[in-house]
């Protein structure tokens, strides 16, 4: 039999999910390495055998796929627990800063490289130090938690002694990238009043650092967070407006012009999960378009889930980003367009359907997730979203244009700065009225995992059985559109 008749793709996307599954379970199935070296030849050898018959050929291709997933999470994990460093004890370290620095009220905190590893460092807030700077310390090295060590960071430096800076190196590309991004917050703070200016770089770049606690709280009862927390969608916004201008200088110039734009922003927001997501799929959905190649966004959905897996195994299980983001995508591609096509959604004007469906099928896939691990299910956040999310865009193009406007000449980036703080002053009014409410927000704790399996089950039947290929097809289109 002809694999044309039940089409090639699903084997590809048979091998990748698999690959990703295995990935997953592979801290409960412990395969060693040289086992599944073996599995995988016996494997490839039955697909030789069985190469004509579609259905053994595609059990035995996802079967190698999961045997991969084991194997290589399995090397992962023993190669990362068998990293020594000397922990406990005060010593001399010396190593180059390799991200950008977060900064708060009375502390700084960054990643440095030593003896090829991540080490985080948090000290005072002053002097400040930048990407590229090599510091020389005494410290203790105190092991990382969980969350730390699952995110490649084997240890932490409280309050080192006699920092030094002895030179200077890293990427000059990098480099100028966090001057950009420092340059842009600066300008923010000059022509905006707290907490606007915070609020608006947490738009554009995800920035937490000044926003006050009692508006980072509103932010979460009214499910709201998403909009400050550095994602795809920030990057689609940037993707869209950016890529209408390149445009007019020709298709080459507006598909390298997205690359660099796409690589430039992710180094900038300090490359989360959720932003190399969406940078890969741009970047490929660009590449298809450049090349005038159809685009099958679940193949390319799971391909960039595996790539990041390959560089980091443990985010499919224990980052949260990683999983936040990859489930939203999943409800804004597979669910979107059956919420719209709802009886009760269909009578709404478009802008607000649109907004209400890709709003509740992103959210109905992380709620398992946002209850686990938070406790919090948020009743208000369709409707604080629906009133919010169609001014993101045009409210991020103004910060944009407030920035450009300020660093040519500070009073023209006042002046736009005043029509900015009225769109920003406008979602905080309705983010703090909704959180005021005393059912705005409940807690449910729970450590118990199992019924999160039923939950996407019962989503999985109802998307088969309301979904139907027509809708899948658009909700892709519309999808791949927007990346």
């Amino acid at each position: 039999m002809k694999f044309q008749a039940i089409g090639k793709s699903k084997f590809v996307i048979g091998f990748l999910a698999s690959l990703a599954a295995g990935i997953f379970l592979g801290d409960l199935i412990p395969l060693d390495f040289a086992w599944a070296v073996g599995l995988a030849i016996g494997l490839v050898t039955a697909l030789v055998i069985w190469r004509r018959e579609k259905i053994w050929f595609l059990m035995m291709i996802c079967l190698l796929g999961l045997v991969i997933g084991l194997g290589y999470f399995n090397f992962w994990d023993i190669r990362q627990k068998n990293i020594t460093l000397v922990f406990e004890q005060e010593i001399e370290i010396e190593g180059q800063i390799i991200n950008h620095p977060d900064f708060f009220s009375n502390q700084s905190r960054f990643q440095i490289r030593f003896q090829d590893q991540k080490i985080q460092v948090v000290t005072g807030r002053y002097p400040e130090y930048h990407y590229g700077d090599i510091l020389k310390f005494s410290g203790i090295i105190t092991k990382s938690n969980d969350y730390l060590f699952h995110q490649g960071i084997l240890g932490v430096v409280y309050n080192p002694t006699e920092i030094i800076k002895t030179g200077e190196n890293g990427n000059r590309f990098y480099r100028l990238c966090y001057l950009i991004r420092d340059r842009f917050e600066e300008t923010l703070n000059q022509v905006l009043s707290e907490p606007y200016a915070s609020f608006a770089a947490g738009l554009i770049l995800g920035s937490k650092r000044n926003i006050p606690d009692s508006l980072m709280s509103d932010f979460n009862r009214t499910g709201t967070t998403h909009i400050i927390a550095v994602s795809g969608y920030n990057l689609t916004i940037m993707i869209v407006y950016l890529g209408l201008f390149l445009g007019l200088f020709g298709r080459k110039v507006k598909f390298w012009g997205s690359l660099l734009i796409i690589f430039s922003f992710v180094i900038m927001t300090g490359a989360p999960a959720s932003v190399i997501r969406a940078g890969i799929l741009a970047g490929l959905v660009a590449f298809g378009h450049f090349e005038g190649r159809r685009i099958n966004m679940t193949i390319l959905l799971l391909f960039v889930a595996n790539v990041m897996l390959f560089f980091n195994a443990y985010a499919v299980k224990f980052d949260i980003s990683f999983q936040l983001s990859f489930l939203a995508f999943i409800g804004l591609v597979y669910s979107s367009e059956i919420i719209a096509n709802f009886k009760l959604v269909k009578l709404l004007p478009g802008f607000i359907k649109s907004t209400l469906s890709e709003t509740l099928s992103a959210q109905i896939m992380v709620l398992p997730i946002l209850v686990f691990y938070f406790g919090r299910l948020s009743i208000v956040s369709p409707m604080v979203n629906i009133l919010i999310l169609w001014i993101i865009p045009a409210t991020m193009a103004l910060i944009f244009v407030i920035v450009l406007a300020g660093l040519i000449w500070l009073p023209l980036g006042q002046a736009f700065g005043f029509l900015g703080f009225v769109f920003l002053k406008y979602i905080i009014v309705v983010v703090e009225g909704f959180s005021k409410l005393s059912w705005a927000s409940y807690e449910l704790k729970t450590a118990s995992w199992w019924w999160m399996v039923i939950f996407f089950l019962i989503i999985g039947v109802i998307m088969i059985k309301y979904g139907s290929k027509s809708r899948i097809k658009m909700a892709l289109k519309n999808v791949s559109s927007k990346i």
